[in-house]
């Protein structure tokens, strides 16, 4: 299972013997934690540390915890994030709702509870990140776009240079169909329409004897499209 002490938190919370008590519990679990003890400087260290899970007091000087967390959402939509308040107050949970928080924990928390809370946050955030790295395709292939690789049942398939940029270029529009000469123009830009569309014919055929399953689907007359799980 995915460790917290392989992220980064930022604690925002304005109480500061709370704070402490806290960070000296978080301060082992983590790779790193940040503390900010007002919304404005809650946002600094936001984008000065890039962290990768939050913790944030509603009721904190400057700009609330609210406002802190509406704002990163606007960049931001994933990062995990928990929200702390000293009591229960429905008009702010229905709005903290809407902001996508991972949770909504009420003061005093317990220490166990905060942790494993945590813990559960951390899980989300590893699978989160896989799934934006991973494209996944019918008949059981799947495009990791970091490593630009295309796996089958996760088996790597090797591919050219211009199968790489045609695949990701296929991937990043998938349930599309590519006009002919749009993957023309992409890979043989400098070249007459006849040896581009030539080219494009052999590429064709040697991804197909690569691929084991039809994963290219030829719309006649049209064009090529990737079909999405």
């Amino acid at each position: 299972m995915p460790k917290t002490n392989e992220l980064k938190l930022l604690y925002v919370e304005d109480d500061k013997e709370l704070r402490e008590q806290f960070v000296r519990i978080l301060r082992p679990k983590f790779k790193e934690v940040y503390e900010s003890s007002n919304g404005l400087e809650a946002l600094e260290k936001y984008e000065a540390y890039s962290p990768d899970m939050m913790l944030v007091d509603i009721n904190v000087p400057k700009i609330d915890g609210l406002e802190v967390i509406e704002l990163i959402r606007k960049s931001n939509k994933n990062i995990p994030i928990v929200i702390l308040s000293a009591y229960s107050d429905q008009e702010k949970l229905l709005r903290a709702v809407k902001l996508g928080l991972s949770e909504y924990l009420i003061k005093p928390v317990p220490h166990k509870k905060l942790l494993s809370t945590l813990d559960d946050m951390a899980l989300n955030y590893k699978v989160q990140s896989v799934d934006q790295n991973l494209t996944l395709l019918k008949g059981g292939y799947a495009w990791k776009k970091k490593e630009r690789i295309l796996c089958h049942f996760d088996a790597l398939i090797p591919l050219t240079k211009r199968e790489i940029i045609f695949l990701e270029f296929m991937v990043r529009h998938t349930d599309t169909i590519v006009q002919f000469s749009t993957i023309e123009n992409l890979l043989w830009e400098d070249e007459e329409s006849e040896v581009a569309y030539s080219s494009l014919s052999h590429l064709l055929k040697r991804l197909k004897k690569k691929l084991p399953d039809e994963l290219i689907e030829n719309i006649y007359g049209e064009g090529y499209r990737i079909t999405s799980l």
